[in-house]
């Protein structure tokens, strides 16, 4: 992001904090920690922290969305002594953030901070005792900020009850899903295998939703449930949703922690692995392939190779149309070769050909492609014919408007 660009996204952030003070939530202003902690003693109120950074999107929303409503403000102004810490730094940060970077440094390494927005809830005490990770509507955050109150539903105080040797079923499922919105992963897994060890009927509505949400490798207990009984999980979770979060966890599991070692792999190495992942998962080998593919030759800005993965995944019988555009529009803004963008074309055309409902963005990816390789007049139907469909499904009358503007003077859209 350009350097203007990135300050003017600060400054639209520090003016809205300054708004938020009289119609949302009051966040001290000029207090170090040591200085908040004894306020809230003092007062006898329990402390809110917005962990946030410049460049968070999710941060700048709840930021400009929801800490300004006056219902939330309502709600944390009178339980809570509310302060924000930027965790990041930038070159125009004011005197006021630079005081605080050694307060910031000292949660994030204390609190292990690694996510982000984060919201840490202390007592009026000073210990930590909840724990909330990322963006959501006002509700659901004074809901978030009501948990952060009730001693049966703070994280860390139910930790504490968990570490005394407590394994009742329900509580441990409560634990579970309470690691699950405070982002502890390894936690999540552990009290996780303890609820399964209880033996309840893991198959029933109830615990399909819960396998699903708290299973995140291939090695939770939930993997191995949801694979041996797709039909079961089918009837709670769209199948499609399904696959592609199955998908995910595989990917997930082979790839981020390997994918160093990927990018130096010839042939025969990709051979043997493709062999590998096919008897290790069958049903979902080629869509996982696929997207660590894709993932390894645009970092090494090998697009035959890369076009080459996406032609084979694009003619098989039942490809994500939202990958086919996302890989289609990679091409568009980094490629050059114009032989490869005519193979993007049809996998774009695809992600919104015979479409019960046509997403207008999958047809600028389209358009765009066009433009590129020189098609003007095509290029120029089909982005109108976008914001066509976009005006009728309701969106800004004006989308799309710039691209058809820059098409029109023959300038770049990339």
């Amino acid at each position: 992001m350009m350097m203007k660009i990135l300050f003017f996204v600060i400054s639209q952030c520090i003016f809205t904090v300054i708004e938020a003070q009289d119609t949302g939530i009051i966040f001290e202003q000029n207090k170090n920690w040591k200085a908040v902690l004894a306020l809230a003693k003092a007062e006898n109120k329990y402390v809110f922290v917005d962990c946030f950074t410049t460049w968070c999107g999710p941060c700048q929303a709840m930021t400009k969305n929801i800490f300004p409503i006056k219902e939330v403000g309502n709600f944390f102004n009178a339980r809570f002594i509310n302060v924000k810490f930027q965790f990041d730094s930038t070159l125009h940060d004011l005197e006021g953030i630079k005081r605080e970077y050694q307060d910031a440094a000292f949660i994030k390494s204390e609190y292990q901070v690694n996510g982000y927005p984060t919201y840490l809830f202390f007592n009026p005490s000073g210990e930590l005792v909840h724990r909330e990770l990322g963006a959501c509507n006002a509700n659901e955050f004074i809901a978030r900020g009501t948990n952060a109150l009730d001693t049966q539903k703070q994280y860390y105080t139910q930790i504490k009850k968990y570490e005394t040797g407590y394994r009742d079923p329900t509580f441990l499922k409560n634990l579970t899903l309470l690691a699950v919105h405070a982002m502890d992963e390894s936690a999540m897994s552990k009290y996780a295998k303890d609820y399964f060890s209880t033996n309840p009927d893991l198959l029933s509505n109830d615990n399909l939703q819960f396998i699903y949400l708290t299973t995140l490798n291939v090695r939770d207990t939930g993997f191995g449930l949801i694979v041996n009984n797709l039909s079961k999980f089918d009837s709670v979770v769209n199948k499609k949703e399904l696959r592609s979060f199955l998908n995910f966890v595989i990917k997930r599991s082979e790839f981020f922690q390997n994918n160093n070692e990927y990018r130096n792999w010839d042939n025969n190495k990709w051979n043997t692995y493709e062999n590998l992942l096919h008897k290790k998962y069958p049903l979902f080998a080629e869509d996982v392939l696929v997207q660590i593919k894709t993932i390894i030759f645009q970092d090494k800005n090998d697009w035959k190779s890369y076009a080459k993965v996406v032609e084979k995944y694009a003619a098989t019988l039942s490809p994500f149309i939202d990958e086919l555009n996302e890989y289609a529009w990679a091409l568009f803004t980094k490629c050059n070769d114009r032989k490869i963008l005519k193979i993007a074309l049809k996998w774009s055309k695809k992600s919104f050909t015979n479409q019960a409902k046509i997403e207008p963005g999958y047809i600028d990816t389209y358009a765009n492609l066009l433009y590129k390789i020189g098609r003007k007049k095509d290029a120029l139907k089909w982005e109108m014919k976008g914001q066509r469909i976009a005006i009728e499904q309701g969106l800004d009358k004006n989308w799309g408007q710039d691209v058809i503007d820059k098409i029109s003077n023959g300038e770049k859209t990339w």
